[in-house]
């Protein structure tokens, strides 16, 4: 019965190849129809797929999907796994079945009638409605080769017509390997999914070319993110523990809460390390959002080098945005600088980083992004200035020309009695902060080009190009690193033109040429651009007659010359001078790609052509599997020697250790084993800087190193080794849709988020642009 039935399969199947009729090729984007090379029984055909029938073998599994997959998209349907099934002996596939994506039954959904059902109206979803169609291959594993069984291309559904449409079904949407791995490489570089199929879309030469869909790749793009699901801070503190084997200088800390779970994070390698001796008189430090799926803040600490360029000196990722947050990487920066605390800070007004940099930063010159509060100052006492004229005009020329602290409060005193402010609340609060942002109680600190935070912020405006919001931790690494290399590459540059290029000359005198030797080129654009100014006073004839020829050198800082030294531009130990051997082989794929593209365009126009190119195709398949056998049977021969040495190195040592016995002693009862993390726990350090959280891993400090006052640095911690297993990601921010508890809400009872209040008249009935008395101001005007 079996063999009958087996036989009757078999019939079927060849009876339903003979009736197969292939569309007829109907644009430009239908393949050629299969040529009759005058090979019988060939499984390798380049065009069109032969129908597979039941007595068909294949090398492999993914062989015979692979001819299924081209012959169902010519005839117009996709296919999947039925199932598969593994050898109980050898762990390999032995059965398989291939069906149409049809085949089946439509599933069921159940209702949970306990889960209460949301206000907000569900997304609506077209899904492939399955017809149990009866389409399939059957395959087995008989002699080493893949047989078909059974066969059948009978459909109970419309097949598409088009070749065109056949692409967008998800079993011809696959991405192939090799652009698999370029678009990894486009990934890293954060390039956008758009982006992305413009580039496939060029190597294709077309965009119907493309095999897959921007949604495909989106979704592969996500599977590249959840690599590093679960075990992101453990893969970062790897990356970091690998860089500190190669640069002996880098540091890193991390604080850990009661869950295990990061709170904070700081590094900083041996560059910005080395750079900060010298470049520590101005800090810039500001934090920022939206660069990383967790949410944290992310806080880098940014100086000016000798060109006037920003460079980075270290950066960290916090919890929150609290004093006691601050406080950690303020202490983790301390520690890192080996206790030199900057000279000079400028962030924006905020009270948690004010309260953090008192503490850890006590001899410190702390200002306030003037920007920031001016434009908030702006907001709030902006339309009551308008009313008044001239009081603009004078609070600017007070605030911009005022060069001592006692200029400023006489000239603001006076202004206030002129005009009759006295009262105003806010342009009071805004006097009585005058200290922390005014320029005349600065014109003594150094404050080299701003008095914004404009550096921090047009740093994180870059950092944004590189990353997204998606990102984890380790791809926020990586993509830092790279930014810290595009810097010290621009550094290097401007080096080189200060050693190599000549300035215009300006005027004749020889302070300018004294000049030129000494300041790098962009500082010394900037003192022609000063020095011009000075001589439209008429000082030059001044100078002259008092014989000024050269600057003294107390004027000059050493910081803004060619000889600084310890510049940013030290390479990293371990790093390659020539592109790495994978990166070669990734673009030497993507170029032969397009090249093999451009010579089937090119054979295609005529059937010699085509011809060429199929005998050409099947030479170099075969020249390729030779190449591939003999390679593995190198591969084997090498791996065999191998083990053959190993088991000679190690049968002395067996024979050693023959009559050794080793017994594992359970724990006595009411006794547990302590965590891996607490078992190297060192001793508690003591002194300004100590951590009262057991959790602060990579920097302990001695206790008769601390004293009271006193700093610790970087070479008095001791690393506190723990397992990375105890690591733990930090809990992952929802940005869409609404909050779990607002779910099932309606929108009535859910409020609004704040309450509108007019800057005009402070009523909450209405904002500015609808105010009464903004109405009466302009019929006044």
């Amino acid at each position: 019965m079996d063999n009958a039935g087996s036989t009757s399969r078999a019939m079927s199947a060849d009876r339903a190849c003979t009736e197969i009729t292939l569309p007829q090729a109907s644009s430009a984007q239908t393949p050629p129809a299969a040529q009759n090379d005058g090979i019988e029984g060939n499984a390798e055909v380049v065009s069109t797929p032969q129908a597979p029938r039941a007595d068909m073998r294949f090398d492999t599994l993914e062989d015979a999907q692979r001819h299924y997959l081209a012959f169902a998209r010519r005839r117009g349907f996709g296919i999947r796994y039925n199932y598969r099934k593994k050898s109980e002996v050898t762990g390999e596939y032995i059965r398989a079945a291939m069906v149409c994506h049809k085949a089946g039954h439509q599933a069921k959904e159940k209702e949970d009638t306990q889960k209460p059902k949301p206000v907000v109206p569900e997304r609506m979803k077209c899904s492939n409605i399955r017809t149990d169609c009866p389409a399939r291959m059957t395959l087995k594993v008989r002699d080493g080769t893949w047989l078909v069984t059974e066969f059948c291309d009978d459909h109970n559904h419309p097949l598409l017509k088009k070749w065109s449409l056949t692409g967008f079904l998800r079993s011809h949407r696959d991405i192939p390997e090799e652009d698999q791995e370029f678009i990894k490489i486009l990934h890293t570089v954060n390039m956008e999914t758009s982006r992305m199929m413009q580039v496939m879309a060029t190597l294709y030469e077309s965009v119907e070319g493309v095999p897959y869909t921007p949604k495909d790749m989106a979704n592969f793009r996500s599977k590249l993110r959840a690599e590093n699901k679960y075990i992101d801070m453990q893969n970062t503190m790897a990356y970091f523990e690998d860089l500190k084997s190669r640069d002996k200088d880098f540091y890193y800390r991390y604080k850990l809460d009661d869950e295990d779970r990061v709170q904070y994070l700081f590094w900083v390698d041996s560059a910005a390390r080395k750079a900060y001796k010298n470049y520590n008189d101005c800090i810039s430090f500001d934090a920022t959002y939206m660069t990383n799926k967790y949410k944290m803040p992310f806080a880098p600490f940014i100086g000016i080098n000798n060109h006037g360029q920003s460079i980075q000196l270290g950066c960290g990722f916090l919890k929150n945005e609290l004093s006691e947050s601050y406080i950690w990487l303020f202490e983790s920066f301390l520690i890192a600088m080996d206790g030199v605390a900057p000279v000079n800070i400028i962030t924006d007004q905020d009270g948690s980083m004010r309260a953090g940099i008192e503490k850890m930063f006590p001899n410190t010159t702390h200002r306030n992004c003037r920007w920031h509060i001016v434009d908030k100052a702006t907001e709030e006492i902006g339309p009551f200035v308008a009313k008044i004229p001239g009081l603009r005009e004078e609070m600017n020329d007070c605030i911009n020309c005022s060069l001592t602290p006692q200029e400023f409060e006489t000239r603001w005193n006076l202004m206030i009695q002129k005009y009759n402010v006295q009262n105003h609340e806010k342009i009071a609060a805004l006097y009585q902060k005058r200290n922390s942002w005014v320029p005349a109680y600065f014109m003594q600190k150094f404050y080299p080009f701003l008095q914004t935070t404009q550096r921090s912020e047009g740093f994180n405006a870059v950092l944004k190009k590189y990353i997204s919001p998606a990102n984890s931790v380790l791809e926020f690494v990586l993509q830092y690193a790279d930014i810290q290399a595009k810097i010290m590459k621009a550094e290097k540059k401007e080096d080189a033109d200060s050693s190599l290029l000549t300035a215009r000359s300006w005027s004749w005198h020889p302070i300018e040429k004294q000049m030129e030797k000494l300041y790098t080129k962009n500082i010394h654009a900037r003192f022609q651009y000063e020095m011009s100014y000075t001589m439209s006073y008429n000082i030059r004839q001044a100078m002259v007659q008092l014989g000024v020829c050269q600057m003294p050198l107390a004027y000059v800082l050493r910081r803004w010359t060619c000889s600084a030294e310890e510049n940013l531009v030290e390479e990293l130990p371990g790093q390659p001078a020539v592109m790495p051997e994978e990166s070669k082989k990734k673009m030497w794929l993507a170029v032969t790609c397009n090249e093999f593209k451009g010579l089937a365009l090119c054979g295609n126009e005529t059937e010699d052509g085509r011809k060429i190119i199929r005998n050409h195709m099947k030479s170099m398949k075969k020249d390729l599997a030779s190449l591939k056998r003999e390679t593995e049977k190198r591969a084997k021969k090498a791996s065999a020697s191998s083990d053959a040495r190993k088991a000679t190195q190690s049968a002395p040592a067996q024979t050693t250790q023959k009559d050794c016995h080793t017994q594992q002693v359970p724990p006595e009862e009411g006794t547990s084993c302590p965590k891996p993390r607490q078992t190297n726990r060192q001793k508690k350090p003591t002194g300004p800087l100590a951590s009262t959280n057991p959790a602060v891993h990579a920097t302990t400090l001695p206790t008769t190193k601390a004293t009271e006052g006193s700093h610790p640095t970087a070479a008095e911690q001791t690393s506190e080794t723990s397992e990375a297993s105890n690591i733990r990601d930090p809990s992952v921010s929802n940005t869409k849709g609404r909050k779990r508890k607002q779910a099932y809400q309606k929108p009535l009872d859910i409020g609004r988020k704040e309450v509108r209040v007019c800057k005009q008249c402070g009523s909450t009935q209405h904002d500015l642009r609808m105010c009464p008395q903004r109405g009466e101001l302009l019929v006044q005007n």
